[in-house]
């Protein structure tokens, strides 16, 4: 019985081992970078309508993948370690494009005024009223 106890125990030590040392290399595991990525290639005002839509195709096809998109910047919201572009879209009744743009990229944003075209590559995430795309990277 106390042989059959050390090995139980044994094995499951080996486990919480093997278990921590995944979700630290994963934890630690650096995000991708989109300006290295092939994107699709959209408007903002023609992904906000195909989430508008139909929003289970646009899912479909945009939710995951990486985008670039381009538009006129309707707003930049600028914090410390946070910055957004927000992304006009005119018959938008609530919503927009709302770029998260990546951390290591913030000094990119500092450059850039409402009215302004531009062009950028982030992952799409999904739609609520905003169709949001995370760790953008301006490229125009």
């Amino acid at each position: 019985m106390k042989r059959t106890l050390k090995i139980v125990i044994v094995i499951g030590l080996i486990g919480a081992a093997i278990g921590g040392f995944v979700a630290y290399k994963m934890w630690n595991k650096p995000h991708a970078d989109a300006s290295e990525m092939e994107g699709i290639k959209i408007t903002a005002i023609d992904l906000y309508k195909a989430f508008e839509t139909n929003e289970q195709q646009a899912n479909t096809a945009y939710v995951g993948k990486v985008l670039e998109i381009s538009g006129s910047i309707a707003e930049i919201e600028n914090a410390d370690s946070v910055a957004r572009v927000i992304f006009s879209v005119p018959d938008a009744t609530f919503g927009s494009v709302r770029v998260s743009i990546d951390k290591r990229h913030l000094e990119d944003v500092k450059s850039l005024a409402p009215a302004q075209n531009i062009v950028v590559k982030g992952f799409c995430s999904g739609y609520l009223t905003d169709v949001e795309i995370k760790d953008g990277v301006v490229l125009k």
